[in-house]
This record gives structure tokens, sequence and C-alpha cells, in this order.
């Protein structure tokens, strides 16, 4: 048998030690023993990226806060708010019943009307010009939409040659209704501060 050259010799150890080495680095590589200075430029691709195995703190500064792109088209108004959506009414002049009236002079006539949340408010300084108040006066009647879904009991001031503190109760077919108070024939009953929801 030839004995072989030289360089097959040469050649074949080369070849030999290439596949030990490859053999080697594949079995005996240890953990973490590779990293971003052994890989090639573009050697790794979202493809070879497991999903979701990528979290914000793994990105750099810019890209974790992204570049804006250009201002899109802008949309339809939304709804105004409660506050803004209506201004509040203005005051609208009670119907009086019988002898009721405005007491006069510089104060509140008798007024109603709602805010911009729906709730009603009353004012106004009233008087019975004819005859003293007795329970159950019906003082005035508020119109639908304005009127109370039960029956409300509202303490009011009122008096005569002294003050005196009235009831008046407001019921659901609209009545403003003197309860108790002041029956001297200076009287005088507001209906500052009484305010209800229609439902």
């Amino acid at each position: 048998m030839r004995r072989p050259s030289f360089p097959t010799v040469i050649s074949l150890i080369t070849l030999f030690v290439a596949l030990g080495g490859t053999s080697y680095a594949v079995i005996k590589l240890p953990a973490k023993s590779v990293g971003s200075r052994e890989l090639k430029s573009n050697a790794v691709t979202s493809a070879k990226i497991r999903p979701r195995s990528v979290g914000r703190s793994d990105l750099s500064p810019s890209a974790r806060t992204g570049s804006r792109g250009p201002r899109g088209a802008t949309g339809p108004a939304g709804p105004a708010g409660a506050s803004a959506s209506a201004a509040v009414e203005p005051w609208r002049a009670l119907s009086f019943v019988g002898s009721w009236t405005n007491y006069g002079g510089p104060y509140a006539t008798g007024a109603y009307r709602k805010d911009a949340s729906g709730k009603v408010h009353l004012r106004g300084l009233l008087a019975k010009s004819a005859g003293v108040p007795v329970s159950g006066d019906v003082m005035a009647i508020l119109p639908s939409g304005y009127r109370p879904a039960m029956r409300y009991l509202f303490p009011a001031g009122g008096g005569g040659s002294v003050d005196l503190y009235s009831r008046i109760d407001v019921v659901p077919n609209g009545e403003i209704t003197f309860i108790a108070g002041a029956t001297v024939e200076s009287d005088y009953t507001t209906l500052d501060n009484i305010s209800f929801w229609t439902d």
C-alpha cells in the first residue's frame, strides 16, 4: 500500500481537528458563554426571538418611548359635561292662588327655575293680601316638569310682628302649600332655600 503524502496527512489532521473542535464546542459550551461579541451583526432576527420574551426593560430608552407619528385627523366633539351643557334657566314667575302675592318692596318676587343638573329651586318673599294664612292654604302652583315625585316638607322663614318659622309643603300636583307659621295680618313667608328633584 502506498503511503500518503505529507500534504495529505496535514490535510487530514486539520480536518479531524476542525471536526473535533466543533463537536467539543457543541457538547462542552459553557452556559452564558456566548455574548454580543461572539455574534455576527444581524445574526439575531425577529423570527429567532420567542414571542413575548423581550420586555420593556430590555429595550433602549429611545425604543421605550418610541417615535411620535404625524397627528391624525380631529375626531368629533364628545358630549359636554352637565355643568357646561346648558345655562341655568331664568327665573319664572309663580302662578299664585287666591290672595297670595309677592310681599313687595326690595324683596325677591316668587319664582322658580331649574339649574343645569335639573334640580328645581324656589325663591321669593310672599304674603297673603286678604285674610290670614291658614293651614292648607295653596300659595302657588308649579307647572308640569317642575313638580316633585313625592311630598316634600320644608322649614321656611316667616313672621309678622315677630320673626317665626313656617312649614311649607310641595306636593306632586305642583301645589306649594302653607301648613304652619305666622298667622297675623302683617304675615310674610319666604320660599328661599327650597329646592328638590323632580324624580
